[in-house]
């Protein structure tokens, strides 16, 4: 670890905490979807606990979203450990899609937070924020800390 500079050992960090988080959450996420999907577990047992708020058991494409964004992270984390510098470019990747993504679950939310206020319809006048939220919005968070320390390196290079 002593031939990586400062800045590398900081994203190599920073690549390992978000790589470890999004697939845990990832995870986590496909284990109940798969786990409700074939009818094992009821989803009333979760839609009531933390596990329901924070990793939303039937969204079986965003638990393979999450592992997807948690695996370039992880391999950006590797290729920097062998010492390639194209190692960072996961990382910045991987930034961008975790805030890709969760920018749109924030627009969905925004979606049907609208068409409950404008609409006023009765169907949906129980829509509650947290039946939206997914783990894709709170752990791209992180990335957004970096991309706003780092922001000056996704810039293109001078010709």
């Amino acid at each position: 670890m002593e031939q990586y500079s400062g800045i590398s050992k900081d994203k190599m960090r920073f690549a390992f905490l978000n790589g470890f988080l999004y697939v845990l959450a990832g995870s986590i996420q496909l284990v109940f979807s798969l786990l409700t999907m074939f009818n094992l577990c009821s989803v009333n047992s979760f839609e009531n606990g933390l596990i329901g708020i924070l990793f939303a058991p039937s969204d079986l494409m965003g638990s393979l979203i999450l592992v997807l964004i948690g695996s370039v992270f992880i391999y950006g984390l590797m290729e920097m450990r062998n010492g390639l510098d194209e190692g960072i470019a996961y990382v910045y990747v991987g930034i961008l899609i975790s805030l890709l993504f969760a920018m749109v679950y924030v627009l969905v939310i925004a979606g049907n937070w609208m068409e409950m206020y404008l609409l006023n319809v009765p169907q949906i006048s129980y829509w509650d924020i947290l039946y939206d939220l997914r783990p894709a919005i709170y752990l791209g968070i992180l990335p957004l800390c970096g991309y706003l320390i780092w922001k000056k390196e996704f810039r293109t290079m001078n010709k």
